[in-house]
């Protein structure tokens, strides 16, 4: 482990699970616990419980489940690391590695580590080198501040084709890494260079502050290549999957309820300076559906910073259909005429931008007035094609009543009946039958399906679940008396042997189980979300119990393990007499003897008449 684990308790217990979750879920106490719409599913009846008293969250809906690091893995799709080291920051917690070789890290951690070392190369480049004071007038010449590139983490390259992979030799940082991480390409006779040469860097970070890619901007004339050129995909990057920005923005996201989407690395950059800070940027690609769901995360709310001269703020605002499909919120501010974000906060200030973002309209607005100013509404037919294409934007609304509402606005505006819009809205709304679905389903390849739902831990037989709860509910009483009776090869579920497994050896090293540390004993999701399922509800019944009285609570334990114990073992001893009866019969169809098989037989039914024998008996 590379976090001591002292650490990682620290992390833990200065965590509440209920106040971190509720900053993304809107949480309401029920009895003890707090219940809210589950974020992993789409639901309208809340099914996703948080348990203060046990730091535990459980969905009955999807099965999700663990402690407040599993939950920061699951809803930022972070590493484990990732999610410590978020929890660590929120809390004011240093983290302190242990010494741990390079070679002995996980191969994400690898590329991970290997994007950091970069990030820093090409910081250092910027401010330490004499080359690095072209880039560092560039970026100042843009008015950016000291602060402003240590908070983005700017960098440069130097125009060498080898000074990368020459300080990772320095550092013992295999090539084949870097090229991984898009860092390094090979020429015609495979030998490696450097992809980033002479230019200025913008580190790309993760939700949780990791660097994951670059942007790299031109500086110089006799450069050939384009004005930006980006990281290519990696196992650690996915650029539809990415909002350039969101890391430094996030809280400010949170805090606003709102987010502002622009193009550019430097109309970010410049806006966040001015002291807008609830910015991202789409970094000149077209919105993707699944940055539309990221951005869900932190708001239901987008401002789009509309430049009516880039072609890149073209593409960005096709996005609009794309924001309403999500569920959320979509306003737009427009630039005067030649300016974008950068250029005029330059201009005009911090403050102007402000205002500029009061005067956001609504989509409808927006596409009117673009449908006004292309001449649409000059005949009935380009008044036709210009209602249509509001109508369609209207029909990827999710929310009925939102939708009405949009509706009888539309029709109020150009004096149309709403059982018109209502035909036209049904004609976008209309679903394809199911069957047709379901035959396009079967024809996807394996990649192109989408993950599957979180397994159902109800799938474990009743006994061995209940043996895990009660193991999960006293461990010190049940551990000894359960597995003085079975071993967990006897329990017939794989997930419920490898359970049992970690159980029993977690508590032969610490006399007693703790499922938080199980759940980061646990490799395999499948098994962590039966875990978690099994700890909560047992949580529930616990709180039962206890309402009823220790005697009786302690009584009841021993009752269900003995119960759980002789379940099991009656349910293995007649399988084998299933299958002795059969080999009997098979024998004395082919003229074999079968006294081995009856004896076989009076071995099992007695077996069998002492399990039903067994009484309690505790110590």
């Amino acid at each position: 482990m590379r976090i001591p684990q002292e650490t990682i308790d620290h992390i833990r217990n200065s965590t509440d699970i209920v106040e971190y979750i509720g900053g993304f879920v809107r949480l309401k106490k029920r009895g003890k616990d707090y219940v809210g719409l589950c974020p992993f599913h789409n639901e309208k009846t809340p099914s996703f419980t948080v348990s203060p008293s046990k730091q535990l969250f459980y969905c009955f809906g999807c099965h999700r489940g663990g402690d407040v690091v599993k939950f920061v893995m699951e809803y930022d799709k972070a590493s484990y690391i990732e999610a410590l080291e978020t929890l660590a920051e929120r809390a004011g917690i240093a983290i302190t590695r242990t010494e741990e070789a390079y070679e002995s890290a996980s191969e994400t951690e690898k590329l991970y580590n290997v994007m950091s070392f970069a990030a820093r190369f090409f910081y250092n480049n910027l401010t330490k080198t004499p080359e690095g004071e072209f880039a560092l007038e560039y970026f100042r010449t843009r008015g950016f501040t000291n602060q402003t590139i240590t908070t983005f983490g700017l960098g440069y390259s130097l125009r060498s084709w080898d000074a990368l992979i020459r300080k990772a030799e320095e550092e013992k940082i295999s090539p084949e890494v870097l090229e991984k991480v898009g860092l390094l390409r090979r020429r015609d006779d495979n030998t490696l260079y450097d992809v980033f040469r002479g230019r200025a860097m913008f580190p790309i970070f993760s939700t949780t502050g990791r660097v994951i890619a670059f942007g790299a901007r031109k500086l110089y004339d006799d450069d050939n290549l384009g004005k930006y050129i980006n990281s290519a995909e990696t196992p650690i990057y996915h650029k539809s999957k990415v909002l350039y920005g969101l890391s430094q923005a996030k809280e400010a996201i949170r805090q606003r309820d709102f987010v502002v989407l622009v193009e550019g690395y430097a109309d970010l950059i410049s806006v966040f300076q001015a002291g807008t800070k609830n910015i991202v940027a789409s970094s000149g690609t077209a919105l993707t559906k699944e940055q539309v769901q990221l951005i869900s995360r932190y708001t239901k709310n987008i401002t789009l910073v509309y430049d009516a001269d880039s072609a890149g703020a073209t593409a960005m605002m096709r996005g609009v259909d794309l924001i309403l499909e999500g569920g959320l919120d979509v306003r737009i501010a427009q630039l005067p005429e030649g300016e974008d974000p950068d250029s005029f906060v330059r201009k005009h200030g911090g403050d102007a931008f402000e205002e500029l973002l009061k005067k956001a309209v609504t989509f409808i607005d927006f596409k009117a007035n673009e449908y006004r100013r292309a001449g649409k509404f000059e005949t009935p037919e380009g008044q036709t094609e210009a209602v249509r294409g509001l109508v369609q934007s209207i029909a990827k609304i999710p929310d009925h009543l939102k939708r009405a509402l949009f509706i009888k606005d539309v029709a109020e505006r150009y004096d149309l009946y709403e059982s018109t819009l209502y035909n036209e809205l049904e004609k976008f709304t209309r679903k394809v039958p199911e069957k047709f679905i379901a035959t396009v389903r079967t024809e996807l390849e394996p990649e192109q399906r989408s993950e599957a739902p979180a397994v159902v831990p109800d799938e474990l037989p009743i006994e061995e679940r209940e043996l895990l709860s009660v193991v999960f509910e006293e461990p010190q009483e049940m551990v000894p008396f359960i597995f003085r009776a079975i071993t967990p090869d006897e329990f017939s579920h794989p997930a419920a042997r490898t359970i049992a497994t970690a159980v029993l050896e977690y508590f032969d090293k610490h006399q007693t189980v703790d499922v938080h540390q199980l759940l980061m004993m646990i490799e395999s999701e499948k098994e962590k979300t039966i875990v978690a399922n099994i700890a909560f509800h047992r949580y529930q019944l616990s709180e039962r119990w206890n309402e009823v009285g220790s005697k009786f609570h302690e009584t009841r334990l021993y009752e269900i393990a003995l119960g759980a114990i002789k379940t099991m073992r009656r349910k293995k001893l007649e399988k084998e007499l299933s299958e002795n009866r059969m080999q009997m019969k098979n024998a004395s169809l082919s003229g074999g003897d079968t006294m081995p098989f009856l004896k076989r037989q009076q071995e099992i039914l007695a077996k069998l008449k002492e399990v039903e024998g067994l009484k309690l008996m505790k110590g």
